[in-house]
């Protein structure tokens, strides 16, 4: 009887010790595939042929990203000549980059006074439209400031066209920021004067309410306690602008002090509104239309809306062209587990490089003398006209390190970096494109991998790097954070051989087939060991039940 309890016993460990190895197996793939990321980018690779290579290539921006664009002005209607004009200035430089290209990008202006006015709904960018597009900037109009009906209706412009992705859609806000009412139907609050003989609506307010024009010490604390007296106040005191009556509620001049007045709430408004555009992945630029010696705070609210730095057309340009600044580079870990090993084809004729529709020369540095030290091989790309911007040998390099090499404090094993000496454009998407062969592959019959092409369908094996990490400079020669590549995988065939008749294991099957992998991948990497503990845990399990049936019927 003991004898048979110790042997339920010990089937029964055999099977929690196998229960418990899957979730560390089922895991053991785990990469940095959930990173957020800014920059657009993407990674393809496609199915190993019958010598079991693959071509991959990295895409900036991203191979499917639509290259359009949409770039909505809200222009105060006191935009001085001067701004207006660089605005135009920098639009026709834009339509010279992109006239070339497949791109396209459309232009929408908002003018606002007391209301906000479409002046031009969005319109592509042409030589043939840029007169009309010219005549909407310099839209003339009077009377009031209404900042926050401004930003509602250049969003409402930019969330109508759904067709082209958040992140490439533009807000540039000018404005004095000398506001006073706010709402799409303009709405203000009367504040009684300092001699109490009348109520009245405008910038003078702020003086009425703090004493002077300055500013206050800290926007941010002074939005919060705005919004408290807002909350407070709900529209006990709002009127329609400029259709006062005599009976109208007013803020009494010794009580001004406990509520949001028209300034105020004018500026509270639109600065959520302002953030919450920001909010939609839009990228917002706030611009002075021109600085206010009479009224300071309004200057420093502007200030404050574009967190204290300086903004200029060309700034602006830069950010809707390019994506990335030279300096930019990627380091890129060729795919190995103890279950497979990939090769990068070290081969400049597997090497290309495109930008845009142009073909870039690659050249093998050969000389062992010119390579740095853990170096392995070294290639420049090369294009007429296209010269590095930052003193390196070529527009683009590739650095081969067959053993691996160690970038930015991070150790990496067989790698190459690729450094980008050139700005990066939106509208031209840069694409390098290697090739890795898979130098192990099985030789027993069946499929092994699942083919994932762009390394978002969550595919588990047959990696072709390890990792792609992008190291970003941005336009305005910041380094960003590493961002990571999405990581494509691959699949094979072996086919069931005839022992009369030899060949390379899987011929011409070993491409994958049709690229999908085949239904089941049971025999390689963890899927492989996931089964064998499930055929463990199951003849466990069998033997336990087969223990426990002899001891209940008394044998």
């Amino acid at each position: 009887m003991k004898r048979k309890r110790r042997k339920i016993t010990a089937f029964a460990a055999v099977f929690l010790m196998a229960a418990a190895m899957i979730p560390s197996m089922a895991f053991a793939a785990d990469t940095p595939q959930d990173t957020v990321w800014e920059v657009s980018k993407s990674k393809t690779a496609t199915n190993l042929n019958e010598d079991y290579e693959s071509d991959i290539t990295l895409s900036l921006p991203a191979a499917e990203e639509q290259l359009e664009s949409d770039v909505v002005f809200v222009l105060d209607k006191s935009t001085s000549a001067d701004v207006q004009q660089d605005a135009v200035d920098m639009l026709k430089s834009l339509q010279e980059q992109i006239e070339k290209t497949q791109a396209k990008v459309n232009v929408g202006v908002v003018v606002f006074n007391k209301e906000a006015h479409n002046v031009l709904e969005l319109t592509e960018l042409t030589a043939e439209n840029l007169e009309k597009i010219e005549d909407a900037i310099y839209y003339n109009i009077s009377s009031g400031t209404n900042t926050h009906a401004g930003l509602i209706a250049g969003k409402e412009m930019l969330d109508g066209d759904t067709d082209v992705d958040p992140d490439r859609k533009y807000l540039i806000f000018v404005s004095d920021g000398i506001t006073y009412m706010y709402n799409e139907e303009p709405t203000a609050i009367l504040l009684q004067n300092g001699d109490k003989t009348n109520m009245f609506a405008g910038p003078d307010n702020w003086a009425t309410k703090y004493g002077s024009s300055n500013p206050p010490e800290d926007w941010e604390t002074w939005l919060t306690e705005i919004g408290d007296q807002i909350n407070a106040d709900g529209d006990t005191y709002e009127v329609p602008y400029k259709t006062y009556a005599e009976n109208d509620p007013y803020i009494p001049y010794d009580e001004r002090s406990e509520h949001a007045m028209s300034v105020d709430k004018a500026l509270y408004l639109t600065y959520e509104e302002y953030q919450s555009i920001k909010a939609e992945g839009y990228n917002c630029y706030a611009m002075k239309a021109e600085g206010n010696a009479d009224h300071p705070w309004a200057t420093s609210f502007m200030e404050h809306l574009a967190d204290g730095e300086s903004v200029s057309f060309d700034s602006i340009e830069n950010d809707i062209y390019y994506l990335l600044d030279a300096g930019s580079c990627v380091v890129d870990e060729i795919g190995h587990t103890d279950d497979y090993d990939f090769d990068f084809v070290n081969d400049a004729s597997r090497l290309t490089i495109k930008v845009g529709e142009d073909i870039y020369t690659s050249n093998d540095v050969t000389a062992e003398s010119d390579l740095e030290e853990g170096e392995t091989a070294r290639y420049t790309f090369t294009y007429d006209g296209a010269i590095a911007e930052n003193g390196a040998e070529a527009p683009f390099v590739l650095h081969y390190y067959q053993n691996g090499v160690t970038k930015e404090g991070k150790d990496y094993g067989e790698c190459f970096v690729w450094d980008i000496n050139v700005p990066v454009s939106n509208f031209a998407p840069v694409q390098l494109t290697y090739t890795v062969k898979l130098m192990n592959p099985k030789t027993e019959a069946g499929t092994y991998g699942e083919y994932d092409a762009d390394g978002i369908g969550g595919s588990d094996g047959l990696y072709t790097n390890n990792q792609a990490v992008l190291y970003p400079v941005s336009t305005d020669g910041s380094e960003g954070e590493a961002e990571y590549f999405a990581k494509p995988a691959v699949s094979y065939t072996v086919s069931a051989q005839d022992p009369d008749d030899p060949q390379q294991p899987g011929g011409g099957e070993a491409a994958g087939g049709n690229g999908n992998g085949g239904g089941s991948n049971p025999l390689t990497g963890d899927n492989a060991n996931i089964a064998l503990m499930a055929v463990i845990m199951a003849a466990a399990a069998g033997g336990a039940i087969a223990c426990v049936r002899k001891l209940h019927s008394g044998r």
